[in-house]
């Protein structure tokens, strides 16, 4: 005979658990009207955060519009106010502090032996390259240097002014990069192949460190038939301007070549300056 399986605690529990919740769902229907809903406060935090962060933002929106009619009421100010032009200036167009007369410039370089001494090759190049970057493209520039040691009194870079683009620039900065001190001072003639082989220039540029002197020769050249034969020779009044290389030119004033650039200078209405 089979046995029978013992359900009987099982059914008792699992009763037991069944009564309690539906019990307790039979309290609540009765504890709670139907026809009365209770009403449970919806709160909403979310928008909460967002009218706070409106209200901040409507400040600072009536701030900037605050500051915003100022301005205007500045700017409306300043409109009425008449400001006088700035002088046009007449002269040329540089900035690097020389008064040239014109925009065509031929410069001179003395390449003698002599500048071998306190590295004032080495200064004229340096200077010469920041001159030459400071003028603008619409100068026109050559470069002549003496002497080309004992081949020639002097040596042009081009043969005539060139206008001082980049690329002009840049093959002027590869002649200048050349130079070598060699040879004598031979001033004389090479003023005089300036003046009588460039027209239409307006300054010459003359940087030198010494008093002049016979090409392939130390001895000295006079100074004073120098200047008369360049006062007859620039019947198209060229501006010369002289500057002096060494400490020469700012520790003795009655040397020959200070008395030279500064009166070869005064007397052609140009600048003479020594470093």
């Amino acid at each position: 005979m089979r046995k029978r399986r013992p359900i009987e605690l099982f059914s008792i529990s699992f009763l037991d658990i069944l009564s309690g919740a539906l019990g307790a769902v039979i309290i609540l229907y009765v504890a709670i009207p139907k026809n009365q809903a209770k009403e449970i406060p919806q709160i909403d935090p979310v928008r909460q955060v967002l009218e706070k962060d409106l209200a901040s933002s409507q400040k600072v929106m009536d701030e900037l519009k605050k500051q915003l009619d100022q301005a205007t009421m500045k700017i409306a100010s300043l409109e009425k106010v008449v400001i006088p032009e700035a002088p046009k200036n007449t002269g040329p167009e540089f900035e690097a502090g020389f008064n040239f007369k014109g925009k065509n410039i031929v410069f001179i370089i003395d390449t003698s032996y002599s500048m071998t001494e306190e590295d004032r090759m080495g200064q004229v190049k340096a200077g010469l390259k920041m001159l030459l970057t400071s003028l603008p493209g619409s100068f026109k520039v050559e470069i002549v240097q003496f002497p080309l040691g004992e081949r020639a009194p002097f040596r042009s870079m081009w043969g005539n002014i060139r206008d001082n683009t980049s690329l002009n620039r840049s093959d002027a900065f590869d002649f200048i990069y050349a130079l070598r001190p060699s040879g004598g001072t031979p001033t004389r003639d090479t003023l005089l192949f300036v003046l009588r082989n460039y027209d239409r220039i307006s300054d010459i540029v003359l940087l030198s460190d010494g008093a002049p002197t016979y090409h392939n020769s130390n001895k000295k050249d006079d100074i004073y038939e120098i200047l008369r034969t360049v006062r007859e020779e620039n019947s198209t009044k060229i501006q010369i301007n002289t500057i002096g290389v060494g400490s020469n030119f700012l520790r003795d004033k009655t040397s020959e070549q200070y008395k030279f650039l500064s009166l070869l200078a005064s007397e052609n209405n140009g600048f003479f300056v020594g470093f």
